[in-house]
């Protein structure tokens, strides 16, 4: 398997089974690897048919043109693969952004590898739509346009994002946006209060690009600039 690859077009777009990115995954052993099955919460099959598991999906990819099978027996990805693993078990940077509504949540990861981002939106069937951006820099106009197109949809919409960055893996940097029943939007950011939760400030739908582009380049979580 290759290191990082160039990021690939930014219309690319594919879908892998959380068990399919668990087996590109454990091709190579990094500590991104570790963090980004953390990240986007990506749980292994039961060690009882973890090799039953394994066979299939292996099966299931090259039948989908995805890996080829070296006489050694050793896997090996194709392009796509090689980009959407080398992103992953070489990662930088990670965001992930949850939409919430009515007790509905769907959930979105950016994961970031030098210049290759990968943007993977979660399913209810345990699958991930893939999307590669063009670079880093798009991040923020990416995440800023959903959650302003969510929140619009009225009353009661949440966005709660947060941030990884493998330089301090143990810090994870909160942003919450939430749409009042008055129609007013508000930003959860730190500082945490006395009762351990965010402090809250009220915005208007064009800060939030800002507050997200401050999240992601440098990690803050902050009231808007006046």
């Amino acid at each position: 398997m290759t290191e990082a690859a160039a990021p690939v077009a930014e219309d690319t777009q594919t879908i892998y089974t959380a068990y399919e990115i668990d087996f590109m995954l454990g091709l190579r052993s990094t500590e991104s690897s570790r963090i980004t099955r953390e990240q986007i919460s990506l749980r292994s099959a039961p060690e009882a048919a973890a090799e039953y598991v394994s066979a299939a999906v292996a099966a299931g990819l090259r039948a989908r043109g995805k890996v080829e099978q070296a006489p050694d027996g050793q896997w090996l990805l194709g392009r796509e693969g090689q980009i959407i693993a080398g992103t992953l078990t070489s990662a930088d940077r990670w965001l992930g952004v949850a939409l919430a509504q009515d007790g509905a949540m769907r959930m979105a990861f950016i994961v970031a590898a030098e210049e290759s981002v990968l943007l993977l939106t979660q399913d209810e069937l345990d699958t991930f739509q893939i999307t590669a951006l063009a670079s880093r820099e798009h991040v923020p106009d990416a995440v800023a346009d959903i959650s302003r197109a969510f929140l619009s949809q009225g009353a009661g919409t949440s966005v709660s994002m947060r941030r990884c960055d493998l330089a301090d893996p143990a810090t994870t940097v909160p942003l919450m946006l939430h749409a009042e029943a008055d129609g007013r939007w508000q930003a959860g950011h730190e500082p945490v209060t006395d009762e351990d939760v965010l402090t809250v400030s009220e915005i208007q739908p064009a800060q939030v690009l800002g507050l997200v582009t401050r999240l992601w380049e440098d990690g803050v979580s902050a009231a808007p600039a006046s």
